[in-house]
């Protein structure tokens, strides 16, 4: 991300203390917008409030998701936009544990 351009992330929404586990696990706001792509933030942002219950909203981010493939997989199989979509999801901070 470019200094000085700002993306939407779940920060701009108030997460909770379980959502900010579920997104960015044992890592700092600062870590988890670390390398964090647009495209990301927007996945994100559907799950967001897919989890929320918020299903015109999550419909609406997943519109914005480029990778057709990705948002038809996932809405199929109920990972995006389901109330336990949680338990669904292996999220992204236990991706970047491994990395680490």
């Amino acid at each position: 991300m470019s200094e000085g351009v700002s993306m939407e992330t779940i920060f701009d929404h108030e997460p909770t203390a379980e959502e900010l586990r579920y997104f960015a696990g044992p890592f700092s706001q600062a870590d988890y917008l670390n390398g964090l792509s647009e495209e990301e933030a927007v996945k994100d942002l559907c799950r967001l409030f897919g989890m929320r219950g918020e299903v015109e909203r999550a419909l609406a981010y997943a519109e914005q998701i480029a990778d057709r493939d990705y948002v038809r997989f996932t809405l199929y199989n109920g990972d995006l936009i389901a109330p336990t979509a949680a338990e669904n999801n292996a999220s992204r901070a236990s991706s970047r544990s491994k990395a680490a």
